[in-house]
């Protein structure tokens, strides 16, 4: 049995769209990658090619949705207390999207789309990072040093000097020979890098976590 014309195109522009998000997301080393993004686009065309031949789009669409929904949850954790993999989860769910446009031929939607979407994330990608350097970024620092006197004084107008701002703190005492501080700071990359500087330089500072 021969397969149709329109078909193969279907999967070539599958593979085409895929590829062109699926490279900007391997370029930032994603766990969805160029492999990843394709197949999940040439999937989802392909189911929705099988399910216009049954008489069931609407039915294997939301399937489709379901399953890349629980596929998309794989990508997000929690580290370093921050939630991670949601623009990897959005771009296997809107990879999937597009799969699905392009399975019932609309090519010129799925192209306009494809374009919307690569340009975000390249785009959007570079103005996050400026945010970030301008100030944005937040990191939790634990900083474990001896009793000394005014020592936790000391640290606090170190970050001051570094030109950061104080979100949350806290004292903990390890044993009678070490404290530990918790520090919430919100400032830009390079004062960040500044105060880190800093606490490296101190011969007081016995660990620094952040």
């Amino acid at each position: 049995m021969s397969i149709p014309e329109t078909e193969i195109i279907k999967l070539l522009f599958a593979v085409l769209i895929g590829g062109v998000i699926g490279f900007e997301r391997e370029m930032h080393a994603k766990a969805a990658g160029l492999r990843t993004i394709t197949l999940i686009t040439v999937g989802s065309t392909l189911f929705t090619m099988v399910s216009l031949k049954f008489g069931a789009s609407d039915r294997v669409a939301a399937n489709i949705v379901t399953g890349i929904g629980f596929l998309g949850a794989g990508a997000i954790l929690l580290s370093e207390g921050k939630i991670k993999g949601l623009t990897t989860a959005s771009s296997i769910w809107v990879a999937a999207a597009l799969g699905m446009a392009v399975g019932l031929g609309e090519f010129e939607l799925a192209g306009v789309a494809a374009a919307i979407v690569f340009t975000v994330l390249w785009l959007f990608a570079r103005l996050d990072r400026l945010i970030d350097i301008m100030g944005r970024d937040i990191r939790t620092y634990e900083i474990i040093y001896p009793p000394t006197e005014k020592k936790y004084e000391k640290i606090e107008n170190m970050i001051r000097l570094s030109g950061l701002s104080i979100i949350r703190k806290r004292r903990l005492k390890i044993d009678e020979k070490l404290l530990q501080g918790e520090w919430e700071l919100r400032g830009g990359l390079a004062r960040h890098n500044k105060f880190i500087d800093l606490m490296l330089a101190d011969s007081d500072i016995i660990e620094l976590k952040y």
